[in-house]
């Protein structure tokens, strides 16, 4: 006799089979390959520009070998270090933090309302006061002063108070906020230019570095070229082994460099140090034209740190005016309206309408208020500090400018110069070992022009930073 199953365990035979079938249609044969989508990423090598496209790229700073390199400018690396620093995140959440105060201030000139109400059950041996229901007083059962079946009360209200006068209290508490977001917004200011500048440094040092091991590449395999075909005697071979021993202990040291170089660079992103990227850059720049007054004067109006210390002179001064205040009588009004019932319709109702004056006598009154006075002349100290500090940034930024602004010229003439005698001599034949000697001065003096720009570029950033705004060619 051939059993028969029941209708819904069948159903769920028939999916699982179904099931089983979409899912080895899915699965893709042992001797295909699924194609991983590749991240799109942004080139903008620009003609002439260096970008640092070497070794570092697909060497152990990139154990991945299909994984897809970030394309990274100027602009996108402080793009996302100001996305990505603890410190512009925090200073921007100080900024929603005074905003928000400021909002509670103000709402320190608006009257304090509100309703209440309660229901009570009750069984009462002597007579008492219940706080809950307005302080009404209640009686013992059988008692002939509230009835003799009262065991339940009912109440509800509003109540409504108002400061009319407190000495400026309010209103000091109100400017205070607002000096205080202000001086938020300047340290926001302020750590978003740190960040810039770390970053252009971490940058321009591992465009610098980037080049230096090109170029020590390359005159690390001239150098093995011109050995191949030279004819040395003992001598000449001595030092042209330890020439090209030289050379080689230089590119690793410059190699190492760069891994550091790439590491700091992230870590000043904020980034994965494991995250493969590249940079596009030139090491270029053009002579700057400041005047070093007016560079003063502008730090002395455009510094966040300063903007901030002048906000932080308008609080000590309301702090001083807050503390004077405390002995100032406060004028108040307030109203309540009660309503209390054993059973409805309500049947009692109250109000009442006050006005009134408080008059604290505060013991600390003289102590706090030379506390307060005391900060406030701390603080007329240390911006008068922060200025001067301020001034010497300026203008050691400016010497540091106009000192590289001189020499970068000068190197770049004896490299064209060098650039031109080595090829008219390169043309002619001459003993290995000078051509050696000649190769390690090219490569010295053109290393020395890279550097001179490079610290004209820092030096540059280092001065808009101690201004506190972009200096335009």
């Amino acid at each position: 006799m051939r059993a028969h199953l029941k209708p819904h365990i069948q159903l769920r035979i028939l999916l699982l089979v179904f099931g089983v079938l979409l899912i080895s249609r899915a699965l893709p044969a042992e001797n295909e390959t699924s194609p991983s989508p590749a991240r799109p990423s942004v080139f903008l090598n620009q003609p002439g520009a260096f970008s640092g496209n070497d070794e570092t790229s697909t060497d152990d700073s990139n154990p991945g070998g299909g994984v897809i390199e970030r394309t990274l400018t100027l602009k996108d690396a402080e793009r996302l270090a100001l996305l990505n620093d603890a410190t512009v995140l925090s200073a921007e959440q100080d900024k929603i933090v005074a905003a928000e105060r400021v909002r509670e201030a103000g709402y320190l000139f608006l009257p304090e309302v509100g309703v209440q109400a309660s229901a009570t059950k009750y069984n009462a041996l002597y007579p008492f006061s219940l706080p809950a229901a307005g302080n009404a007083l209640l009686f013992p059962q059988n008692s002939p002063g509230f009835g003799n079946t009262l065991n339940t009360i009912m109440f509800g209200g509003a109540y409504m108070n108002m400061n009319l006068y407190e000495g400026g209290r309010g209103v000091n508490t109100y400017k205070l906020a607002q000096a205080a977001q202000k001086q938020a917004d300047s340290r926001y200011k302020a750590a978003r230019m740190n960040v810039i500048l770390a970053v252009k440094r971490s940058f321009y040092h591992l465009l610098l570095t980037q080049k230096e091991k090109e170029l020590d590449q390359d005159y690390l395999s001239r150098i093995k070229a011109l050995l191949q075909n030279g004819n040395l005697d003992l001598w000449g071979n001595l030092e042209s082994q330890t020439q090209l021993a030289q050379a080689e202990t230089r590119y690793a040291k410059i190699s190492h460099k760069l891994r550091i170089e790439r590491l700091q660079f992230l870590k000043s992103l904020n980034l994965e140090l494991d995250t493969p990227f590249r940079i596009v850059g030139k090491i270029q720049t053009r002579p700057v034209t400041i005047d070093i007054e007016k560079a003063v004067l502008w730090s002395l109006e455009l510094r966040p740190e300063l903007q901030s210390e002048t906000y932080k002179a308008q609080m000590d001064a309301i702090s001083v005016n807050l503390a004077q205040s405390r002995r100032t009588p406060t004028v108040f009004i307030s109203g309540d309206y009660d309503l209390m019932t054993q059973n409805f319709p309500v049947d009692r109702n109250n109000w009442d309408a006050t006005l009134g004056m408080k008059l604290p006598f505060a013991y600390d009154y003289w102590s706090e208020l030379t506390k307060k006075r005391a900060e406030q002349r701390q603080g007329d100290i240390s911006r008068a500090e922060l200025q001067d500090q301020v001034r010497l940034e300026v203008r050691e930024a400016f010497s540091d400018l106009m000192f590289w602004q001189n020499q970068y010229p000068i190197l770049s003439d004896e490299y064209k110069k060098m650039r031109s005698l080595y090829e008219r001599a390169s043309q002619s034949p001459g003993k290995t070992l000078l051509k050696i000697r000649a190769l390690s001065s090219l490569l010295g003096i053109q290393t020395a022009y890279l550097k001179a720009v490079t610290q004209h570029l820092l030096a540059k950033a280092k001065l808009e930073r101690a201004v506190g705004r972009e200096i335009t060619q």
